[in-house]
């Protein structure tokens, strides 16, 4: 996002210089020459903002956080494959696929040293150390409003409860931690159990709530995109009250951001991924971390490298789709185009020369790559896969569409309202979306016959009398693929071990190994062994796992 490119350009670092000029014994009274404490620190020009930058910073790391978002919510699911070179490349994910994963296994540990040291320390620095009553430099020397600084402390609480709900889902039980992890002795650290961390995590959204200084996004202005706004915290506390089967609560947080008048649909899906005007700065994204093109000072997108096919694009072969996702989708749904590329695929270059997808010769069991994380050569101005402006979504409109539509189904309130909002989602989808790839030379998946609106009302539209449970949730799943939900949807439908079992069953399923070994005692996944070790005893593991 526009406000992360700046971040990441600041970093924060505190040196200590020890400069020894003589013998005498009084220099050790004095303190170091060089030195900066946090609380003269925080008194230096934009000391605060800074600190507010190291809140959002942790989305821009690649391994903990980018890549993790699809190798864990997506790749041990029903919906994509590991890839990768070979059977044994990326075996941090089958290790979790399988559904017994070891406490030692790396991405487990990786995503709960990220999360704790990482993430929520840094926001717990911030809390910590600003006050509305602490005195801040702006850059040019004047002092930082009450009202700037209320909005900081907001936007720490969101970041805060946005990190802790990855640790929930994955491990269910975790520590509470509210202070800067250099404070706390290590011996108090315990986990919490999952109702505690859930009220946790929903105090923090309450309490970025209650700040009026928190602005709607029609306040926002253009450089700040990506910061966090009031309908940010609406929807982000549905998907969270959904995973709690808090219905009632997601479906008055799904209607305010409705009510907002703030969104609305991209008349074409394939913008969403394709453009950064007509999707990701367009009034259907929510919450977005936002990348661009700026050489030499952007750290480029090295997570997408890792989801793009091999051979003539170069990726590293990661994110592949699966044949069950595949047929999930309708016969002439253009978001499959959208959405899944397929081994043949052809698009032209910026020289005149044309790139024919080869997914052939590593581990592609389906010979299939996600679309929404290539992009065409015409964005990529070194030619290269890490220079580009490609983006990701945390909240986009559509998924709040989907959630609203879902509480009201399971209330059994305004059913007729919820199938109107499904089909706004599918109308999208069907009548004004690019049945065909506009960038590309050929696509296999590519509709030839664009369906009528009489024939949308006759076969696709929703209707009242149909199973709307089973409707919603194969919106959810055609509508979001590879963009990293798929996890937190089967997790919260408490079908996760059934789809995946029986995803074993299937020649993919046995050829990847991807639930071999799950079971009721697969989730909570286990708590890192090393940072059980670390803290001599008192955190110990699930109980699932000892």
């Amino acid at each position: 996002m526009k406000v992360l490119r700046y971040f990441s350009g600041i970093s924060l670092v505190i040196c200590s210089i020890l400069l020894v000029t003589g013998c005498s014994d009084d220099f050790l009274d004095r303190p170091p020459l060089g030195s900066l404490d946090n609380s003269t620190w925080i008194n230096t020009e934009d000391a605060g903002s800074k600190m507010l930058s190291m809140c959002y910073t942790p989305m821009l790391s690649n391994a903990e956080y980018q890549t993790f978002k699809f190798e864990f919510f997506d790749c041990i699911t029903d919906d994509m494959h590991k890839g990768g070179s070979d059977a044994a490349d990326k075996i941090r994910i089958t290790e979790i696929a399988r559904g017994n994963p070891l406490p030692s296994t790396l991405l487990l540990e990786r995503v709960w040293n990220h999360r704790l040291q990482i993430a929520i320390s840094r926001c717990n620095v911030l809390l910590q150390n600003i006050t509305l009553e602490t005195p801040l430099i702006q850059a040019g020397g004047a002092y930082v409003s009450t009202e700037e600084k209320a909005r900081w402390i907001a936007e720490a609480h969101f970041l805060r409860a946005f990190y802790y709900f990855d640790l929930m889902m994955i491990f269910a039980n975790v520590p509470i931690i509210e202070e800067p992890l250099n404070v706390i002795d290590k011996t108090t650290i315990t986990k919490a159990p999952m109702e505690e961390v859930y009220d946790f995590i929903m105090k923090d959204l309450e309490t970025a709530l209650a700040e009026e200084n928190l602005p709607s996004v029609k306040e926002l202005s253009t450089d700040e995109f990506g910061r966090v706004t009031r309908e940010a915290v609406y929807s982000f506390r549905a998907r969270v009250a959904l995973f709690n089967k808090d219905y009632a609560l997601a479906k008055s947080d799904c209607k305010k951001v409705i009510d907002s008048g703030a969104y609305e649909l991209v008349p074409n899906y394939e913008d969403l991924f394709n453009s950064v005007e007509r999707g990701y700065m367009s009034k259907e994204c929510i919450f977005m971390t936002y990348n661009s093109y700026n050489p030499p000072y952007c750290n480029g997108n090295p997570a997408l490298i890792y989801f793009v096919g091999r051979g003539v694009t170069g990726g590293w072969g990661g994110e592949v789709p699966t044949y069950d996702l595949v047929n999930e989708y309708e016969v002439k749904d253009p978001r499959k185009v959208h959405t899944i590329l397929s081994h043949g695929d052809i698009f032209p270059k910026k020289d005149g020369n044309e790139e024919v997808h080869d997914y052939t010769g590593y581990d592609n069991f389906t010979k299939l790559q996600s679309r929404k994380h290539y992009v065409d050569h015409f964005r990529r101005p070194d030619a290269g896969l890490k220079q580009t402006d490609w983006s990701y979504y945390h909240i986009r409109y559509a998924d709040v569409l989907l959630m609203y539509a879902e509480s009201l189904i399971e209330l059994g309130e305004n059913l007729q309202e919820a199938v109107d909002v499904i089909n706004k989602v599918r109308e999208r989808a069907f009548l004004t979306t690019s049945p065909t790839d506009s960038y590309a030379t050929y696509r296999s998946f590519n509709i030839a016959e664009p369906i009528t609106k009489e024939e949308f009302e006759k076969n696709y539209k929703v209707k009242i009398s149909d199973d709307l449970r089973k409707v919603v949730r194969h919106e959810r799943r055609v509508e979001l693929a590879a963009e990293g939900l798929r996890y937190y949807d089967l997790m919260r439908w408490g079908i996760f071990v059934d789809k995946i079992r029986d995803f074993y069953k299937t020649p993919e399923g046995i050829a990847t190994e991807k639930g071999s070994n799950i079971s009721e005692k697969t989730w909570p996944y286990p708590i890192p062994q090393a940072e059980i070790d670390k803290v001599g005893g008192s955190l110990v593991q699930n109980d699932n796992y000892k």
